[in-house]
């Protein structure tokens, strides 16, 4: 005897209406999404350690790229989230450049890390961000503040 409820529809589950239509709206929203750059969760610079940013610089014959942060300052979330966070920026910065990152600890500390206070008064960091590319045997080059990504793009792609 055959089986006749195999056609019968009536006891198998339908796929609800809305299914297909959301599954079709995140198909179309990843076609779009992948048209436009998408910023990372994370720093995607490789910040190196003060210590031994002078002997990789040296080594690697490239000059050192100090970021002077603090955790209060808002242009420096700005920063970080449209530089640092940005795929091609921070390959750029990777590339050319030893990064080092140094966050001010004076406001809640009362006092910076030795090195953070060497290098604030050696390059005469007056405030956050400060941004300032050391070569040896030449001139340090420095920006304070963010004025935004095209203008820190024309700032790091003059460094030569």
């Amino acid at each position: 005897m055959a089986r006749t409820d195999m056609w019968d529809r009536s006891s198998q589950r339908w796929i609800p209406l809305w299914l297909p239509i959301i599954a079709a709206a995140l198909i179309v929203a990843r076609i779009i999404s992948s048209h436009y750059e998408v910023k990372s969760a994370v720093d995607l610079v490789r910040w190196v350690p003060v210590d031994r940013a002078e002997r990789l610089a040296a080594a690697m014959h490239k000059p050192i790229f100090y970021e002077f942060s603090a955790e209060w300052c808002g242009p420096c979330h700005v920063m970080e989230h449209e530089v640092f966070r940005d795929q091609r920026l921070a390959a750029l910065i990777n590339e050319r450049f030893i990064p080092v990152r140094l966050i001010d600890r004076q406001r809640e500390e009362g006092h910076n890390p030795p090195d953070v206070a060497r290098l604030q008064s050696l390059y005469r960091v007056e405030g956050f961000p400060t941004i300032v590319v050391a070569r040896a045997g030449a001139a340090p080059q420095k920006v304070f503040g963010y004025a935004g990504r095209p203008q820190f793009e024309r700032f790091i792609g003059g460094i030569h």
